[in-house]
C-alpha cells in the first residue's frame, strides 16, 4: 500500500548519484507524493577524487566549498511553504545553517546509514544536537548513552535497496566474462574485511575471487591480487551480484565514538534484491530479515568462511532455491527505503498534525 501525504515542499540534502543511498529516498520521497528541494553535496565536493595531488586541494578548499554548500542549503528557507528539511547524512552542513531553520520554526531531521558519526569529519557530530530527531538505519546508536544524550529524539528506521538500481539483470556472455566468478565482495577495505578473505584465499588457494571497492592497495599482496583496482556502483552492482556464484555480505567493525560494528548494511538488502546469492555474517537482524540457508548463506568467522564457501559452491542447485527465495522476500516486504521515509512523514504528521 503506498501511503500518500499533502505536504509542502521538502528540502532535502543528500547525494544524486545512481546507486546512492540519498537517491533511494528522494525517490521514495517522490513516491509519497513529496515534492523536493534538493541541494546535492557532489555538486560542491568532489568526493571520488583519488590522486594525491587531487586529494590535497580538495583539503585546502574544503572550507571555501563548505562555505559555498551552506550556502546554497540556506537558499532553501526562503521557500515560504517548506514543511521541514531532511538531511541524508550532512557531511558538510554547518550548525550554524540548522540554526537558521529553527529560527524559523522548520523542523530538522536527520538520516543517517553509517556506523560512526566521527568518521567523515567534525560537522555531523557537531550537528546532532540541532536536529529535532535523529532516523539512524543502526540499531546500536539507540543503545549509546554519548549519542542518546547529544539528540533531543531518535527513531531507528530501516536500510534499503533502491528498485531502480538493485535489480535482475540480464546475465550474457560478455557480462559473465567480466563480472564472473566463485566469490566476489563490492565494499571498501578493511583490516577486518581484509583479515577475512585472507582465511578465506588461504583455505581455497584456487578460489576465483574478485574484490571491488575503494582502498585495497592496503591490502597485503596475497589478498591485494584479487583486486580489480577500482570500486563499483549503480548498474554495475547489479551485474556483478548477478554474475557471482556466492556474494559476500561482509560487515564493518566499529567506528570512532561507536560500541558496536555494523548488524547489517546496504550489501544485505542489494545483494538479494538482485537476485544474487549471499553469504553474510551471522548477525540478530540478519535473521529476522532473511532465513539462514533457506534464502542467505550464513558465516560466524573466519574458519566458518571457509567452511560455507566450499559447501555452497557445491550446491549450485540450493544456491539458486536460495537466492529466488531471497529476492521474492526482498521485494515482497519490500525492503527498500520507503519504510524509512514513512516513518519520517508519519513522525512528522504527529509532531505537526494538520489544523
Amino acid at each position: 500500500m503506498c501511503l500518500l501525504f499533502d505536504f509542502g515542499p521538502i528540502g532535502f540534502l543528500g547525494a544524486d548519484w545512481w546507486g546512492s543511498d540519498a537517491r533511494a529516498t528522494a525517490v521514495a520521497l517522490r513516491r509519497r507524493g513529496c515534492l523536493l528541494v534538493e541541494r546535492h553535496y557532489e555538486d560542491y565536493f568532489p568526493n571520488r577524487w583519488r590522486s594525491w595531488p587531487l586529494k590535497i586541494v580538495r583539503r585546502l578548499l574544503r572550507p571555501a566549498i563548505e562555505s559555498e554548500y551552506n550556502q546554497a542549503v540556506r537558499e532553501i528557507l526562503s521557500v515560504d511553504a517548506l514543511e521541514f528539511l531532511l538531511v541524508f547524512k550532512g557531511m558538510l552542513l554547518h550548525r550554524s545553517t540548522l540554526q537558521l531553520f529553527q529560527q524559523k520554526r522548520i523542523p530538522t531531521y536527520l538520516l543517517y546509514p553509517d556506523v560512526s558519526f566521527q568518521d567523515h569529519g567534525g560537522n555531523i557530530w557537531d550537528c546532532l544536537p540541532y536536529y529535532d530527531c535523529l532516523f539512524t538505519t543502526k540499531s546500536y546508536h539507540a543503545q549509546d548513552p554519548g549519542v542518546r544524550q547529544r539528540v533531543r529524539q531518535l527513531q531507528v528506521v530501516g536500510h534499503g535497496f533502491d528498485d531502480e538500481v538493485h535489480r535482475v539483470v540480464s546475465v550474457t556472455q560478455k557480462l559473465q566474462a567480466t563480472y564472473g566468478c566463485d566469490v566476489s565482495f563490492v565494499g571498501a577495505w578493511s583490516p577486518k574485511k581484509e583479515h577475512l578473505l585472507e582465511a578465506l584465499v588461504s583455505g581455497l588457494p584456487g578460489i576465483d575471487l574478485k574484490i571491488w571497492g575503494p582502498s585495497w592497495y592496503r591490502a597485503a599482496g596475497h589478498v591485494r591480487r584479487f583486486w580489480q583496482g577500482r570500486g563499483a556502483w549503480g548498474d554495475e552492482t547489479a551485474a556483478i551480484y548477478a554474475c557471482s556464484r556466492i556474494n559476500l555480505g561482509f560487515l564493518s567493525e566499529a567506528g570512532t565514538g561507536t560500541l558496536s560494528g555494523d548488524q547489517t548494511t546496504a550489501r544485505t538488502w542489494q545483494i538479494p534484491a538482485c537476485g544474487g546469492f549471499m553469504l553474510h555474517e551471522e548477525t540478530s537482524e540478519l535473521r529476522a530479515a532473511f532465513e539462514p540457508d533457506r534464502e542467505v548463506g550464513v558465516f560466524s568467522d573466519a574458519s566458518d568462511l571457509v567452511t560455507k564457501v566450499r559447501y555452497w559452491l557445491s550446491n549450485a542447485q540450493l544456491r539458486q532455491v536460495a537466492s529466488e527465495a531471497a529476492r521474492r522476500r526482498a521485494h515482497a516486504v519490500p525492503y527498500t527505503y520507503a519504510s524509512a521515509v514513512d516513518r519520517i512523514l508519519q513522525f512528522h504528521r504527529q509532531r505537526t498534525p494538520v489544523p
